[in-house]
């Protein structure tokens, strides 16, 4: 991992409400978030459904816009960058997002070649034989062969077609990845050969990953730190080992001990779920 003085994502007090209803007021989904991400990193985010995660990964992927704060990628402001189509190219060169469904995210219609080389296109970063020589390189490089080159995705399994999402982002060879529960729809055994692809690709091209999930074994696996959320706000933070092996915050305790394993009660996780909510109430008033 780099370290060095300046990191290649700096997230400054994000804020993000939406307006569900008319005369509600906001739901409050990212209050205040700042986190920084080096070159080659793995920072993780994790927290229960609500807690912000998705919505932070959005921002930083370009989905979403903060209603404040600021977002630097490689020194470049987030939110000053203009709206045209050549902006939002360029923001989507920077930062590409990997979603936790490739069958609605891949075009049904394009082979696996095909979603290669027509991102590649899109980029200005290759054409004719050269983008097929590309998709070819892809291919290799997430371990899929010529002939799934010319299937769609129909035709592929969960993990392959995972495999594809994965190869098209790197086409355009991104500075970040994003990955939204990334692999929580896959079988055990195809979740560590993912993993495993994406620790490879990060040792070898040092590209950033921020990787959102709600599974704590997979973010103990990928990431260096983490960022625990509770209710659109960061409570924890740390190298991933120390937070989830020694946690000091009360909502990180509760979601490691709602992690079923050996000796786990439910019961006890209702009762710890209780008392923590009891004590954001009286600290509240």
């Amino acid at each position: 991992m780099n370290t060095s003085a300046t990191p290649l994502v700096v997230a400054d007090g994000l804020h993000r409400a939406f307006h569900v209803a008319r005369g509600a007021d906001p739901v409050v989904a990212v209050d205040d978030v700042s986190f920084t991400i080096e070159a080659g990193e793995a920072l993780g985010l994790v927290g229960e459904s609500g807690s912000g995660k998705s919505t932070i990964a959005r921002i930083l992927a370009g989905l979403e816009r903060a209603d404040s704060g600021s977002l630097r990628v490689a020194g470049i402001d987030r939110r000053t960058v203009g709206h045209g189509a050549a902006a939002r190219l360029a923001r989507a060169r920077q930062v590409q997002m990997v979603f936790q469904d490739p069958y609605g995210s891949l075009d049904r219609r394009l082979t696996v070649e095909q979603t290669l080389t027509h991102a590649m296109r899109l980029h200005g970063l290759a054409g004719g034989r050269d983008a097929k020589g590309g998709a070819a390189e892809l291919l290799e490089r997430v371990r899929l062969s010529a002939t799934q080159a010319r299937l769609k995705p129909y035709q592929l399994s969960g993990g392959q077609r995972q495999r594809v999402a994965i190869a098209r982002a790197l086409a355009v060879e991104p500075a970040v990845l994003v990955l939204d529960e990334a692999v929580s729809a896959l079988d055990v055994s195809v979740q560590a050969q993912i993993l495993e692809l994406l620790d490879e690709i990060r040792r070898e091209s040092r590209i950033s990953l921020l990787f959102v999930s709600h599974d704590l074994a997979v973010v103990d696996e990928v990431t260096d730190r983490v960022l625990v959320l509770f209710g659109g706000a960061v409570v924890e933070e740390g190298r991933t080992q120390d937070v989830l092996r020694k946690p000091a915050h009360p909502y990180t305790r509760l979601l490691i001990a709602s992690v079923p394993g050996p000796g786990w009660d439910p019961h006890d996780v209702i009762a710890r779920r209780a008392a923590f909510e009891l004590s954001r109430s009286d600290a509240s008033t």
